[in-house]
């Protein structure tokens, strides 16, 4: 494939949640429809899910092979559904557009095409990142105090429960209550940690008694034992 003649469409979401959903599949549709509008051929690049929370090139190993295939003159045409796809940090956008910039790379997306070499188009695409990092950031608090709320009400905050519990649906939201499977187990492991019995012994125990842990493993970790002492729940 000719560079100047492939579009590539990186696709990404926020949580795997939505990898779930239609999400990524809206995204390629979209990137490769696009690709046949402007007679290209495409290559997708699929980043999966990840976590805005930690919105770096540390966990965005797709797009870092992005960049380094700009700084060769593979990509210079990149599609994304949005600018919050790429990034939402203001550190890592600038190392994106950098890349862009100095690569000549072309940017598409739905509402338009972006010549990173246009001066103008170079501000548009400043004044979108900064939109993305604001919005990120309302969210996260709104997130955060949506949580603090639940806990407040005495509901569970959100996410699973840990070992031993299970959640019990209400009107509002969920409470956290006893899993009477599980929850003679953690009353064992604490009894046999009150009573110094070693850890690997307690592991050797829920082994020959078929206890599986919350992801069905069959052999439970020592860390995970510890996370389940460590629990103030």
């Amino acid at each position: 494939m000719k560079p100047e003649n492939t579009l590539h469409i990186y696709k990404r979401v926020s949580s795997t949640i939505q990898m779930e959903g239609t999400s990524l599949k809206t995204q390629e549709r979209i990137g490769i429809d696009l690709a046949k509008r402007l007679n290209m051929e495409y290559v997708v690049h699929n980043e999966g899910g990840q976590s805005s929370s930690k919105d770096d090139l540390s966990n965005r190993p797709v797009l870092k092979q992005l960049l380094i295939d700009m700084n060769k003159g593979i990509v210079r045409h990149l599609y994304v559904y949005n600018t919050d796809r790429l990034s939402r940090n203001q550190i890592t956008w600038y190392t994106i557009r950098r890349a862009m910039v100095v690569n000549s790379v072309t940017l598409y997306t739905p509402k338009g095409i972006h010549n990173t070499n246009d001066s103008m188009e170079n501000m548009i695409l400043g004044i979108l990142s900064e939109i993305s990092q604001y919005d990120n950031s309302i969210r996260a608090e709104r997130s955060r105090l949506g949580k603090l709320e639940k806990v407040r009400l005495n509901y569970w905050k959100g996410g699973p429960p840990p070992y031993g519990y299970m959640l019990k649906k209400e009107a509002r939201g969920n409470k956290l209550i006893e899993n009477p499977d599980e929850s003679k187990w953690i009353r064992f492991i604490f009894s046999s940690y009150n009573s110094q019995v070693p850890l690997r012994r307690v592991r050797e125990i829920l082994h020959i008694n078929n206890v599986k842990t919350r992801r069905d493993n069959e052999w439970w970790s020592l860390g995970s034992l510890q996370a389940v002492l460590r629990n103030k729940n």
